[in-house]
């Protein structure tokens, strides 16, 4: 059997040869007498020719390879897989697996060549680069293209110090949980360097309270001409540092907003500086200020205003007095999405409402906005309401989709009442107004969450604007009191009774929510949502009593019978961890065409699951 050097060299070397003079050799190695220095010249002797078997195997495998499929593909086909493989590999990139992609240097001589001539391939460095040795290897194989450094500086700063002499041809730069203590050493050092190259900066310390930045007039020596992606977290600066011109994302996080008492930050808590660069940062497409608005406000800045036409994502929070300031100041088109947290002022009366006409003249701006999803989430322990409104309505089989409907909304609003009494007032009053001021005529899909058990809120007031609904979705205990508003309005309780005088030939009086007919004080009869045909329940107790109509159960079955009575039928009842038993559970599907149930009941389970309520 004979192998081939190359298409054209053809050796005369076989494996019979080989084998032959092996044999040879070893019965001359036998039948001598080997003294000592006989035996360690013999021992050479036999390790060049081990040498030589093992080459010969190489230059097998070696050939063998070559016939493989994959040893055709051109290197720069075989380089971009090498690419694909190494961003999987991030994935699951930890300690323990160092190495990462850069395995595929290990299969063949062929596939370490290409890997070694394509630098790309080793710009990437991650949290966990391995050894200095391993860094300096790594950066001498990526020569002098464009980096993506992405560390966690609590490494420490000798490892950080490795690549500051490559910042000068860093595309990304990426330094997370600096320590507190190391960080104005880490910003000196990086900022003698030039950065021409620079895409995206992201810098975050490790401690929850924020630190001053303190490195000089800019992060580096000399502009940023070319970045496109700033964000810091926990860090004071003025907003004069900030790169302006071809900005597109910008986020500044503190964990904590700046008290507006403390002299020492004003430097820091600027509100002109900020206009000042939003002004001069129009390609901005995603905003996210976090705790970091400023309060000072001079009088030559108020009423300007700031237009950011490419915007798709603004993140405001801080308290309501910041957030406003800033919202009334930025234009922006009305599909961009907000998302807007209000935390509580130094002050007992609530104001958050007054933020509300503000977000209507957003989504009204130049081409209004109509959502068809709203939800509503009511934390009577933290006194918060979150509310996320959509253009986009879920389709059937609802179960399976609701848990991420917030992902997409276009309105998040988070409002926090921590330092009002009455909750429960603020509550109806609060969404109320919201049903009235934000475009929400259009409304197909509420939902409603709310765990505690609180008392009761006038839905049927505070959703009479909503009339286009035809599902709704209530999760939780705090949301069954709804429930008695969803009975459409009764004009008789029996054939005989008689209209009082003052609805004769005038059709029927509209109820109080706290009247009925013969029993004084009762249930919610105030007709909302006419176009109801799905309801959604969700961590409800079928045993429960809901006050001034009997137990739960008896309710939902009332609803269903006389809205079918009513001719405007509950075509669609979702029963999901609930307390139901499964007589129950049959009885509500004879009278629904489309019933669905997860076959779930406390009753039959253990009782560990004992803080269920």
């Amino acid at each position: 059997m004979k192998f081939f050097v190359s298409s054209n060299e053809q050796t005369s070397t076989t494996f019979s040869d080989v084998f032959a003079r092996l044999e040879c050799e070893l019965n001359q190695f036998q039948s001598a007498i080997q003294p000592p220095k006989a035996r360690v010249a013999a021992l050479a002797t036999v390790d060049k020719d081990i040498d030589v078997a093992k080459r010969l195997i190489l230059s097998v495998l070696t050939r063998r390879n070559a016939l493989a499929p994959i040893s055709v593909l051109p290197a720069e086909i075989l380089a971009r897989i090498f690419h694909f493989n190494a961003t999987a590999a991030s994935w699951f990139y930890t300690p323990t697996t160092m190495l990462g992609w850069v395995y595929v240097t290990h299969v063949c001589r062929h596939w370490r060549q290409v890997a070694l001539d394509h630098p790309t391939l080793w710009a990437h460095f991650s949290t966990y680069p391995g050894s200095k040795d391993w860094i300096a290897e790594q950066l001498s194989r990526a020569r002098n293209v464009p980096l993506v450094i992405e560390l966690d500086a609590s490494m420490g700063k000798d490892t950080v110090s490795l690549f500051t002499p490559h910042i000068s041809h860093t595309r990304e730069l990426c330094l997370h949980n600096i320590p507190s203590i190391i960080y104005s050493d880490i910003t000196q050092e990086i900022g003698t360097q030039k950065a021409p190259a620079l895409e995206r900066l992201e810098l975050s310390i490790s401690s929850t309270l924020p630190i001053k930045h303190l490195a000089g007039p800019s992060f580096f020596n000399g502009p940023l001409p070319k970045l496109h992606i700033f964000c810091i977290s926990n860090i004071l600066f003025p907003w004069s540092l900030v790169p302006r011109g071809l900005l597109t994302h910008l986020h500044v996080t503190l964990d904590e907003e700046v008290p507006t008492s403390e002299p020492e930050v004003s430097p820091y808590n600027n509100l002109d500086q900020l206009i000042d660069f939003l002004v001069n940062c129009p390609a901005l497409e995603n905003l996210k200020l976090e705790n970091c608005l400023p309060a000072t406000l001079s009088e030559s800045s108020s009423g300007q205003t700031i237009h950011l036409p490419r915007l798709s994502r603004l993140f405001l929070e801080g308290s309501s007095s910041r957030v406003r300031n800033l919202l009334k100041m930025l234009k922006f088109s009305s599909s961009t999405t907000l998302w807007v947290i209000c935390t509580p002022e130094d002050v007992a009366t609530p104001n958050e409402h007054l933020i509300l006409p503000i977000l209507s003249a957003h989504f009204n701006d130049p081409i209004p906005i109509k959502f068809r999803s709203f939800q509503i989430h009511v934390d009577y322990i933290r006194h918060a309401i979150d509310m996320f409104a959509s253009t986009l309505v879920p389709t059937p089989p609802f179960p399976d989709i609701l848990a991420d409907m917030d992902i997409d909304a276009e309105l998040n609003l988070s409002l926090s009442f921590l330092r009002v009494h009455d909750f429960t007032n603020i509550v109806e009053m609060f969404l109320k107004r919201a049903c009235e001021v934000l475009p929400l005529s259009k409304v197909e899909f509420l939902s409603i969450f709310s765990l505690a058990k609180a008392p009761r809120v006038n839905w049927g007031e505070v959703f009479r604007h909503l009339t286009e609904i035809t599902t709704v979705r209530l999760d939780g205990h705090g949301t069954t009191n709804l429930l008695p508003a969803l009975t459409l309005p009764q004009s008789s309780r029996g054939k005989g009774r008689k209209r009082r005088r003052a609805d004769n030939n005038k059709g029927v009086r509209a109820r109080a929510p706290d009247e009925d007919d013969n029993h004084g004080p009762a249930a919610i009869h105030v007709p909302i949502f006419p176009k109801l045909t799905s309801l959604l329940l969700e961590l409800q107790d079928f045993n429960d009593m809901v006050p001034g109509s009997g137990v739960l159960f008896d309710l939902i079955l009332s609803i269903v019978k006389l809205r079918k009575a009513k001719k405007t039928p509950l075509s669609r009842l979702c029963i999901t961890d609930c307390v139901i038993n499964e007589e129950q559970a049959n009885a509500l599907e004879e009278v629904v065409p489309d019933f669905w149930w997860d076959l779930y009941d406390k009753d039959e389970d253990d009782e560990e699951d004992s803080d269920y309520d």
